[in-house]
């Protein structure tokens, strides 16, 4: 409002004098030194002396309030700057609203400096992911930690988790993850951490099964057991001796672990142990014998049962079916069980399947069309087909 009214004064006194200027011709002389002298309209003198006493007024201010002076001129520049800076940043805004790349780098250059928000750098980098590869994007935001963001910043431990997952290096992974928690647990930068951290923590074991061994979990509000652990650690050891070529002594070590911990991912890993060896007959063996022990477990007698079928070994595929009972699950059993995820019902409907799968396929090859006709009714049942 100052402002409007200030203009309206300067507004009002310029057309005065202007008007005074055309209705009055007058001229004044002004002697300056010797026969040296000028001659000016009356209204230039009374302009020129309105100039002349601001500038004397400012030079007063000056000298008698110097720091006063350099305050208010500094101030008047630090808010340019800033105006500046808030029109450049608008700039960056609408060309991100509107997902134009050449718009968007070239206002992110005018405001690329120090004194750039981190906020604007990670939008600019989000940005750029339509145009750059993963990698590329990888070593954009490590950089961005590297030369902005203290180690221990939540946004560097967030990025860097980031980053480590989509390398897939879980053991890294989790380091970040602990830190997060540890510092930052119950807050919403934490959330899906807190959701994934388990489910990281087993796939950190299967890359390095050691690694937890000095590891303090003091930082998880809930107490952890560390036996559950033993399955995921066989599975990790027996990794590294695939790595090495040692192919048998990677399945003993998954037998053993299985019958200490009737864990179904072991087999899974023992089958593709099986079929990387070379060795198919040797692991073949082992897994026979625990489908022998006396902590025989219906998985790994169908697994047994598999692949002696995928050998040939029919009659033998059959006669150790035959030793298998899988209890049926109703539908209201379904509802109303509340196991967990390892010995649920849907554990047993998969491997009443496979049995039934297997069954199919060796009447099948050995011609029995009745018995294949049974078990393929087993298999397509109306309700599920229907429903």
């Amino acid at each position: 409002m100052k402002r409007l009214i200030l203009i309206a004064f300067a507004m009002l006194l310029l057309g005065s004098m202007g008007y005074f200027a055309m209705q009055n011709s007058h001229s004044v002389t002004l002697n300056l030194f010797g026969n040296f002298s000028i001659q000016l309209s009356v209204w230039m003198v009374l302009a020129g002396s309105f100039v002349a006493g601001w500038v004397i007024t400012e030079i007063w201010q000056f000298i008698s309030h110097p720091q006063r002076f350099v305050q208010s001129f500094l101030g008047k520049f630090s808010r340019y700057k800033d105006n500046k800076k808030l029109q450049l940043t608008q700039n960056f805004e609408d060309a991100s609203l509107l997902r134009d790349p050449k718009q968007v780098r070239k206002s992110f250059s005018k405001l690329d400096n120090q004194e750039t928000p981190l906020s604007i750098r990670v939008q600019y980098l989000e940005l750029m992911r339509y145009e750059k590869n993963a990698e590329e994007m990888l070593n954009s935001f490590a950089d961005l930690r590297n030369k902005y963001l203290n180690p221990g910043h939540p946004d560097a431990l967030a990025g860097l988790r980031q980053v480590h997952i989509v390398r897939q290096n879980w053991v890294a992974c989790i380091e970040q993850e602990k830190e997060l928690l540890n510092n930052y647990s119950g807050s919403l930068i934490t959330f899906n951490v807190s959701m994934e951290h388990e489910d990281h923590l087993k796939k950190a074991i299967r890359q390095d099964p050691k690694f937890l061994k000095n590891w303090s979990f003091r930082y998880l509000s809930q107490k952890r057991d560390r036996k559950n652990d033993k399955p995921f650690e066989a599975i990790g050891e027996a990794n590294q001796l695939q790595k090495s070529g040692m192919f048998l002594e990677a399945a003993k070590v998954l037998k053993k672990a299985f019958e200490n911990n009737a864990n179904p991912e072991l087999l899974e890993t023992l089958e593709v142990v099986y079929r990387k060896s070379g060795a198919e007959e040797q692991i073949l063996g082992i897994i026979g014998g625990i489908h022998k022990s006396r902590q025989r477990a219906v998985p790994a007698s169908l697994l047994y049962a598999k692949l002696l079928y995928q050998g040939n070994q029919l009659e033998e595929a059959s006669k150790i079916l035959g030793q298998v009972n899988i209890p049926s699950i109703t539908n209201k059993d379904k509802k109303t069980y509340s196991g967990t995820k390892e010995n649920g019902p849907h554990l047993n409907e998969k491997w009443r399947e496979l049995n039934h799968a297997i069954r199919f396929l060796i009447a099948i090859r050995q011609e029995r069309s009745e018995d294949a006709l049974n078990e393929a009714k087993t298999l397509l049942r109306e309700e599920e087909i229907l429903n």
